[in-house]
């Protein structure tokens, strides 16, 4: 099941359930390196240092200049935020995990901020939301059949 919530070109968001525990699905969303197998828009990602708040690392998008990212929020287990620059302003994925019903719901939330948000939502949101569906259909893919390491 996806839902999309479809609220403006620069600030929209998506909602899936997966067939996993949460901290299954918690150790695929924040294995940064895995980033590329699932969203079809990315090159390459990675980390300068461990996943924490306030880490910084790299995307390299299959369009596009390479992009400088940090970790701005983080609730270890549900969610974390991270924050690429744009010209006068930024644009701000938000990843969080519910548990229901023995269920896991990941949302992709996508935001662009400051003066151009409406032209970057314009430029940039059309194409990320065109691809929102496969990329989240992506990961509960990858994640159903991710098997967790044994001790």
């Amino acid at each position: 099941m996806l839902k999309i919530n479809q609220q403006k070109n620069y600030h929209f968001s998506a909602t899936i359930a997966v067939d996993k525990p949460l901290a299954e699905v918690w150790e695929l969303l924040t294995d940064i390196s895995r980033w590329k197998v699932w969203d079809t828009e990315l090159k390459e990602s990675y980390l300068n240092e461990a996943f924490a708040l306030e880490a910084t690392g790299v995307l390299i998008p299959k369009k596009g200049p390479k992009l400088k990212f940090f970790i701005s929020e983080l609730i270890p287990g549900q969610s974390y935020t991270f924050n690429t620059k744009m010209p006068v302003g930024y644009l701000v994925i938000k990843r969080a995990l519910a548990y229901q019903d023995q269920v896991t719901y990941f949302t992709d939330d996508v935001q662009f901020t400051g003066a151009l948000k409406h032209v970057f939502g314009v430029v940039l949101g059309r194409g990320f939301q065109a691809s929102l569906p496969e990329v989240m259909e992506n990961f509960k893919q990858l994640a159903e059949q991710h098997k967790q390491p044994t001790p």
